[in-house]
């Protein structure tokens, strides 16, 4: 038979070795579950302390977003400090749950949030620059994601803007699920 030797790694990487994990799966999976509690549970705090701030604080503090393109750049600039999409648009449903912001005020934040992370992709992207070909396939798919994310909003935001269809559509989804009969949920945050 042919033994084959390992691929050494060429680059800036080459000799270094990856650092041994001697931690239980057990104990990943405990982490692993409170990392995501004290993530659900920053994100109830920050909402709460909108509640807390008062209406009319928080109202004027997001005055300037009933234009919509304001509101689409907050977004975007939020998700590129906070590097989470998912992060910004739990906080803007927690401030349209509040009434601090209304839907459509809300709906070109979340496509800016969206836009946000193109800058994460673009950041990952640029850290295979040591090794061309995978630069440039990186860098590539992060193109078509961006681009993606740019024409959906391209579509999406200026259907919104002279048909408000966005907010009617999640208006009447959240009538009609309000109105279901379904079994009660218990917050694992709010147990605590």
């Amino acid at each position: 038979m042919n033994q084959q030797s390992p691929v050494e790694p060429a680059g800036p990487l080459a000799g270094l070795e990856a650092p041994q994990d001697d931690r239980p799966n057990w104990l990943s999976i405990v982490l692993l579950a409170f990392i995501l509690y004290a993530f659900l549970t920053s994100i109830d705090l920050i909402s709460g302390s909108f509640k807390l701030m008062g209406k009319d604080t928080a109202t004027q503090l997001f005055s300037y977003t009933s234009n919509p393109f304001s509101g689409l750049l907050t977004g975007l600039l939020a998700t590129s400090l906070v590097q989470s999409s998912s992060t910004v648009t739990s906080l803007i449903v927690g401030l349209v749950a509040g009434g601090t912001v209304t839907i459509e005020q809300a709906v070109p934040m979340v496509m800016g949030a969206n836009i946000g992370t193109s800058i994460t992709n673009t950041i990952v992207a640029m850290g295979h620059m040591a090794r061309s070909n995978e630069f440039e396939r990186a860098f590539a798919g992060a193109t078509v994601h961006d681009f993606f994310n740019l024409m959906a909003v391209a579509v999406f935001l200026p259907l919104e803007i002279t048909t408000g269809f966005l907010a009617k559509l999640a208006t009447t989804l959240q009538q009609f699920l309000v109105e279901a009969e379904v079994g009660e949920f218990h917050s694992p945050v709010k147990a605590a």
